[in-house]
């Protein structure tokens, strides 16, 4: 049996993994964007649907997320070479197309503003941005390929799913895949099969018991790699990030247009640093199953879904910089005006993703300090470092110093990890050292 930790934390992924294809299902009967319409005409004729599909099409990918590490958490040794690959497809790939949806919103607000043929101007100025290419488009797409496709799989080979599953889950992803802007009922064909195979997987698994507690050994010890890595990765992108920016040492450019390189990379960076947190409080939390281990598990949500939705958001940037590049000053501040004024991004992917991120941050560490893994310092470095990247966002050296403070505290997290050891059949963790 699981540890009540453990199985809490299996059940909050079961249910985003039923939930995703649900909303994706959704997404796809309301998109207004299907047969044989052009894209830009059909969605600046129904707005309203174009924004709800956006909302919960990056929804739907953000909650697949959780939902396919729940099936990958408990391997260890049989089918961990398809859990290695598809393990950082869904934290990194996956996570970072489900940002790339978000475009959309941005793509409307040009429609809304001016016309089709500046909308295919910009269009073809985003494609000509190689950091976004090379950054977001290659891997997000190859990630949200591979995480669909190898975790039924894994899972099957693992033993913790049976055969039926993939043979179900893989032909609903490829369905979509192939039919997604099709008319309906064809379009609706692989949501529903996904959300069935999901159910029936969710309610079998539902108990845990016949999931063992995972190891330090095989795919288990891989992941804590990646995690240990992650603690001191995101903080470091982070700092990369804010050293980047547009602009000089104590001040920031009003427009990217002004250095389209910078403004690139910033962007890039600073995608990649929510991006690595992600993995990097999974770890965190995984290993909090003793006192407080509930603290833990709402901690570990709540900076988890933020940092899914907040790393997406930097492909403002680059939409933006295609903006600049095409529109008058007059048109990019009636295109930010319009972005700003839609309720769905604001409320329903921006707020959620700038608090849940932060104050995840803060939580997490938090967490660690009530367990006894590290002291009372560390999540206060934590908390400063939060503040100061409110408020030292000014400028180059300025910015450093969140990135310095958050490098601080996640890398005393990191080094409290490594002196974590869990034999295999302990189901809580034992601090060494």
């Amino acid at each position: 049996m699981l540890s009540p930790a453990r199985l809490a934390r299996r059940r909050a992924g079961l249910a985003c993994l039923v939930a995703a294809p649900i909303l994706l299902t959704v997404a796809t009967a309301v998109d207004p964007a299907v047969g044989d319409q052009e894209f830009a005409s059909a969605i600046a004729a129904d707005p309203g649907a174009a924004r709800l599909h956006t909302l919960l099409l990056h929804w739907s990918w953000v909650l697949f997320v959780p939902g396919l590490l729940a099936l990958l958490a408990p391997i260890q040794r049989r089918g961990r070479v398809l859990a290695t690959i598809a393990w950082p497809a869904a934290v990194l790939g996956l996570a970072t197309f489900a940002g790339l949806t978000l475009s959309d919103y941005f793509g409307l607000a040009v429609l809304q503003v001016s016309d089709v043929a500046t909308f295919d101007r910009v269009e073809e100025q985003v494609g000509q941005l190689g950091w976004l290419v090379a950054g977001w488009q290659v891997p997000g797409m190859l990630g949200w390929a591979l995480a669909l496709l190898l975790t039924p799989l894994a899972a099957a080979r693992a033993g913790h799913a049976g055969w039926w599953y993939p043979a179900a889950a893989v032909p609903g992803f490829v369905l979509y895949l192939l039919f997604a802007i099709s008319e309906p009922p064809l379009s609706l064909a692989g949501p529903v099969l996904l959300t069935v195979a999901n159910a029936v997987l969710a309610v079998r698994l539902w108990s845990g018991a016949a999931t063992a507690e995972p190891g330090v050994e095989g795919f288990a010890a891989f992941r804590r790699t990646l995690g240990v890595v992650s603690l001191i990765g995101a903080p470091l992108a982070l700092a990369a990030g804010m050293a980047t920016l547009p602009g000089g040492a104590f001040h920031i450019a009003a427009d990217f247009a002004s250095d389209p390189a910078a403004a690139q990379a910033s962007a890039f960076f600073l995608h990649l640093a929510w991006l690595l947190f992600v993995p990097a409080v999974v770890e965190v939390t995984g290993r909090l199953t003793g006192q407080g281990w509930r603290f833990a598990q709402v901690a570990g949500g709540v900076a988890l879904l933020g940092l899914l939705h907040f790393n997406g958001l930097m492909i403002g940037d680059y939409a933006g910089l295609a903006a600049e590049r095409v529109l008058e000053p007059a048109g990019v501040e009636a295109v930010n005006a319009r972005i700003e004024g839609y309720a769905s991004l604001s409320l329903g992917v921006a707020m959620p993703g700038m608090l849940g991120a932060l104050l995840g941050l803060i939580l997490v560490p938090v967490a660690a300090a009530r367990a006894g893994l590290v002291r009372w310092p560390v999540p206060v470095l934590a908390g400063v470092g939060v503040v100061a990247f409110f408020a030292l966002t000014v400028g180059r050296v300025p910015g450093l110093v969140a990135p310095l403070l958050l490098l601080a505290a996640y890398g005393l997290l990191a080094r409290a990890l490594v002196g974590v050891v869990r034999p295999l059949d302990a189901p809580e963790p034992v601090y060494a050292g």
